[in-house]
Parts: structure tokens; C-alpha cells; sequence
């Protein structure tokens, strides 16, 4: 698939993890110069490297704003305060492979004792609730809808965060809003040490409000529970016909993930299963190339991966591709995945051959999937919603557009028609890394209506499926097929 080479911010789960140059974060000043060198740098680098950096943006607004930011950069200043102008920076792109790594010193200031908010949240319907609790108040429990922190509305925290985070095309925040919480309450409001919190508990209709005090970092690791923990889980479910596969990344080496998809599709067909579900409702992405091989599986029909797109080249690519361990491993596993097909090779070229500045067009890419002896035949459904990103946009997308298989759950939080195919870069003083995209793909279909993957049979949990741990989607899908409600 030439549409894909590298097309997730995964990969560099990693580099999330780093505070990179916070080592003088809140203790010691960048030199103002530096701060408008690294800054000018950034812009620079954003408009080489990216095909389109105004597709949702004017670029009037964008100027005008930036010239605003740097104007604001007229003292020395901490990298947290810098990250902020960063971080408003690359929110006006709205493009979510667009983005600012490091956590503007947050991870040091917890390191090194600092107390943060004692909850993990879930932002769902507009309101905000505790998802898990590290207090030593088990009075709040999941499901508590917060009101106010520090006397402040939750209505109007949200608003002082927005400037802060990528908001996609289709407005969906929810998860990047989850993500960045505590981080925000630091940094926007110097909240830590303790917390006035406003609540209503599940099945209650008062507020009620009580003081908590900041927890450490380390009792957050060891209390905290994540969800969909394994890359690949697969099992069958004989009384149904049914078997379920949930893939939560596309960041693989070929020959793990090539052994994973011939030995559970080898086990549906001795089992004579009619019915697949694939759940991706969790999947954030990975190395796109994979996807293919995973679409060969379902279908023996020549497919759209594409309508269109475009790469762009530039030295600062080139330098990533050829340098960066990360990309040059997902080149190889790329390869692995695609073979050396002239198809393959022109888009590895356009990222290490072609002359900086230019932009490659690949027409509609119609893929013939290879011969299988493990094909699935019967009824695909593939399970999908708000966090499907990336890649695991991508692989529903043309489920979709190619009518291989029935989508059921939410809209994607991506876009389908999409800004990926990821480079980094490094600002030369704070040494801050930048993800940026490089290639433009149009949907399968040839349309881009600014919105995620419309699912066929859309189904949205509800606040008392969340609290309850209730699958809303998952149950759905059962019903479709113990019912038989498709022919």
C-alpha cells in the first residue's frame, strides 16, 4: 500500500514519556534569542515538511496568531511557559499527527515529589467524571460527576484547555482532554498540592464539596488499572459461530503480526466460523503497511486503499528517515509487509530521492489481495468509535468504503481523509522534538467531509454503561448476528 509508510504517533510512545531539555524547566531561563530561534525554526520546518499545513486553518489566522506568540517572546523564559506558546502552536493545525513532544517538565515535577490530581477522568456527553480514584477518599466513587476544582467550573476549565489541545476537524477532543488533565491543572493553573473538589455523586442529584490533597506519582502507577493491555487478543465463541479478534495497535513486527493473523484465521476455518468481529475501538494506529495484510485476510475482491494522495519531500525528512532508529525499523517492517513493488519503492523514494520541496501524486491505489487459504468468508463486523485513531481509522475506512465488512459503534475520532506518513524534527536550543505529517490521503470513497467513519449501525454507550462497565457496542453486535438481523 503506497498510501501508507508510517502513520501512527505510537511509535513514539516512547518520546511521550521523555521531558526532553526539562532538566531547567521552572528552575532556570532560556535566553529569549534561543526561544525565538527554536521558534522561528519550528514554523519554518512546518511549512517544509508538510503538504498542506492550512487545510483547517486560514492561513491569515494562523499568522496572525503566531506573530501574536512570537511577540510574547520577549523575556527569557521556563520550558514550561515556552511548551504553553508550543503547545497553542500546534492546536491551531488541528491535524492530529501534528504535535509537540514532552510534557513541559510535568513528569520532573513529579519525579521529583511533586503532587498532582488525585483522579483519572473520563470526558463523556459534555461533562466530566471520575474514571478511577488514587485519594484516600473512597467516598468519590467512578462515575462522580466533577463540578468545580479549586472553586473554579469545570465548564470554564475546559475552555482555558481547549487553546492547548488538537481538536480534530469533527471537534472531537475527548480523549486528548482525558489524556492531558492533570498535566493542564499543573501547568495552566499551578494546581498541586490540593484540591477543592465539587462533585455529585452517581444517583444523586446534590452537590456536595470537600477538600483532597494531591497524590505522588508512584501511587498513581501502582493503583492505576489500563484498559486493553495486550496488542492482540483473539478467541472463539462457539455457541454463536462467532469469532472476535481485537487489535488495539498497528505497531508490529511483520513476522510477530504475520504469525498472529495466520494462526487465528488458520482456527477460524477449522472451526467452520461464519461470524468475525474485529474490535478496534482502542486501536490508536501503528505502521500502516500492516494493513493490507490484514484486509487480504477478509476479502478475495481488488480494493481501494485510496482515491488519492500526496507526499511531500524535504531535507529535514530525508534526515529523519535515514537517521531516526524508529523510522528506519519501520521502513524495514514496511518492506517486509509490501515487498520491493515499484509502488512501494516510488513512496520510499519520494521520502529519501526526490528534491526537497517536491509533491508527489499517487492516483487511486486498487489493491489485489494475494492468494490465502485462510480467507474468511462469512459476515465481517468491524467495531469501532472515539478511540479509533490513526491506522485503526485507516483499516475501518476501507471496511467501509469498500463494503467488505459492517462498522458498528461511534464515529472514528480521525478523519479518514487524512494528514499522516509522520517525520520529527528537533528545535536546535530547547531540543523539544516536533511530529509533523508529510503525505495527504484522500478516503477510499474520494470525499472528505471533515468527519471520522460513519458507522453503519451507530451505537453510543451511555453514562450508565460506563459506570457499570456495561459493552453496549460489543452486546449490539452479538444481537446482529444471534438475530440474524443481516442476511
Amino acid at each position: 500500500m503506497k498510501k501508507f509508510l508510517i502513520f501512527t504517533t505510537i511509535i513514539f510512545l516512547a518520546l511521550t514519556q521523555v521531558s526532553y531539555g526539562q532538566d531547567t524547566v521552572n528552575k532556570n531561563f532560556v535566553d529569549q534569542d534561543l526561544l525565538l530561534e527554536d521558534y522561528d525554526f519550528l514554523l519554518k520546518t512546518l511549512e517544509e515538511t508538510h503538504p498542506d499545513l492550512y487545510a483547517y486553518v486560514p492561513r491569515e489566522e494562523f499568522v496572525k496568531k503566531t506573530d501574536a506568540f512570537l511577540t510574547s517572546i520577549n523575556k527569557p523564559m521556563s520550558l514550561s511557559e515556552y511548551y504553553k506558546i508550543l503547545y497553542k502552536t500546534i492546536a491551531l493545525i488541528k491535524q492530529g499527527h501534528t504535535m509537540v513532544f514532552g510534557d513541559a517538565g510535568f513528569g520532573k515535577f513529579k519525579a521529583e515529589g511533586g503532587l498532582s490530581f488525585p483522579f483519572k477522568i473520563v470526558y463523556f456527553s459534555d461533562h466530566v467524571y471520575i474514571d478511577q480514584n488514587y485519594s484516600s477518599n473512597n467516598q468519590l466513587t467512578k462515575g462522580t460527576e466533577l463540578i468545580a476544582i479549586n472553586r473554579i467550573p469545570i465548564t470554564k476549565i475546559i475552555e482555558d484547555f481547549l487553546p492547548y489541545l488538537v481538536v480534530r476537524p469533527n471537534g472531537y477532543v475527548a480523549k486528548t482532554l482525558e489524556y492531558n488533565w492533570s498535566k493542564l491543572l499543573w501547568l495552566e493553573y499551578g494546581f498541586s498540592d490540593e484540591f477543592v473538589i465539587s462533585y455529585i455523586l452517581p444517583n444523586s442529584d446534590s452537590i456536595m464539596t470537600t477538600t483532597i490533597d494531591g497524590v505522588k506519582n508512584e501511587f498513581i502507577t501502582k493503583n492505576n488499572t489500563t484498559r486493553n493491555t495486550k496488542d492482540f487478543e483473539y478467541h472463539i465463541e462457539k455457541d454463536r459461530n462467532t469469532a472476535v479478534m481485537q487489535i488495539n495497535t498497528f505497531e508490529f513486527q511483520f513476522e510477530r503480526y504475520d504469525s498472529l493473523l495466520r494462526s487465528s484465521f488458520n482456527d477460524i476455518k477449522q472451526n467452520g466460523i461464519n461470524n468475525l468481529i474485529i474490535d478496534v475501538r482502542a486501536n490508536h494506529g501503528g505502521n500502516g503497511n500492516l494493513i493490507g495484510t490484514l484486509v487480504d485476510y477478509l476479502t478475495d475482491k481488488p480494493y481501494i486503499t485510496d482515491a488519492k494522495s500526496e507526499v511531500k519531500t524535504s531535507e529535514a525528512t530525508k534526515k529523519c528517515y535515514t537517521t531516526h532508529p524508529i523510522f528506519v525499523n519501520a521502513i524495514e517492517q514496511a518492506r517486509k509487509a509490501e515487498g520491493n513493488t515499484s509502488d512501494f519503492m516510488e513512496l520510499v523514494n519520494c521520502f529519501l530521492e526526490k528534491p526537497a520541496g517536491t509533491i508527489t501524486t499517487f492516483p487511486e491505489e486498487i489493491r489485489i489481495p494475494k492468494d490465502n487459504e485462510y480467507r474468511f468468508n462469512g459476515k465481517l463486523f468491524v467495531l469501532a468509535g472515539k478511540e479509533t485513531f490513526s491506522g485503526g481509522t485507516g483499516f475501518t475506512v476501507i471496511i467501509k468504503d469498500n463494503i467488505i465488512g459492517y462498522i458498528v459503534g461511534n464515529e472514528t475520532s480521525d478523519n479518514p481523509t487524512d494528514y499522516g506518513c509522520i517525520m520529527l524534527f528537533e528545535l536546535p536550543n530547547t531540543k523539544i522534538n516536533i511530529q509533523n505529517s508529510t503525505q495527504y490521503t484522500l478516503r477510499p470513497a474520494g470525499y472528505d467531509d471533515e468527519r471520522g467513519v460513519i458507522p453503519d449501525f451507530k451505537v453510543v454507550p451511555t453514562y450508565y454503561d460506563m459506570i457499570n462497565g456495561y459493552d453496549k457496542v460489543l452486546n449490539y453486535t452479538y444481537w446482529l448476528i444471534d438475530e440474524n438481523i443481516i442476511k
